[in-house]
């Protein structure tokens, strides 16, 4: 009896820990990729066509959609919110690195980063595991201080990047949202 216990502990753990997902949707959504769990993506470049306060750019390369949404009045703070979708038909299973979901840069038209989001803030180091639910929408707020956001000029561009990792594909979460100023 005892040995017939063991057994299905065997075969569970031969056959993985998935919480009943099917992920052969997401394996087999970008064969084009490399097959390698660091495939490199290519940014989505926006320059926005109105210059209206409140302005977003659309993200489709990763398992998640992502808009980013920035809104900017004189003299104050620039709001930025990083909103992400999960339009899959499945959950999709997440592992953090730390306590920090996203982060923000502020580019120069040189490339260089001129401010960063996570040097203002603290994280906890510790692995965070969740599951993006089917159809799930989830922000990620970051305001940019009006002395730093006063200094964007022309060919300026912020850059959200997702910390989360799909640990159940090899296709990224969330591709790196680029928005030109």
């Amino acid at each position: 009896m005892l040995y017939k216990a063991g057994l299905g502990l065997v075969v569970l753990s031969a056959l993985g820990c998935s919480q009943g997902i099917d992920t052969s949707a997401v394996e087999n959504a970008d064969m084009t990729k490399s097959n390698n769990s660091s495939a490199k993506v290519t940014p989505v470049i926006v320059t926005p066509a109105d210059k209206s306060d409140v302005k977003a750019k659309l993200s489709q390369q990763g398992l998640f959609d992502a808009k980013l949404i920035v809104e900017q009045t004189a003299a104050q703070p620039m709001k930025v919110t990083l909103q992400y979708t999960n339009n899959q038909s499945h959950g999709v299973p997440l592992m953090f690195n730390s306590g920090m979901t996203a982060d923000l840069w502020l580019m120069d038209a040189t490339g260089n980063k001129v401010w960063a989001w996570s040097n203002e803030m603290m994280f906890t180091q510790a692995i965070r595991e969740t599951v993006m639910p089917a159809g799930k929408t989830q922000n990620v707020k970051f305001s940019i201080a009006a002395d730093v956001a006063s200094s964007v000029g022309k060919g300026y561009y912020l850059k959200a990047i997702f910390a989360g990792r799909a640990t159940e594909s090899k296709t990224p979460a969330m591709a790196t949202v680029l928005y030109k100023f």
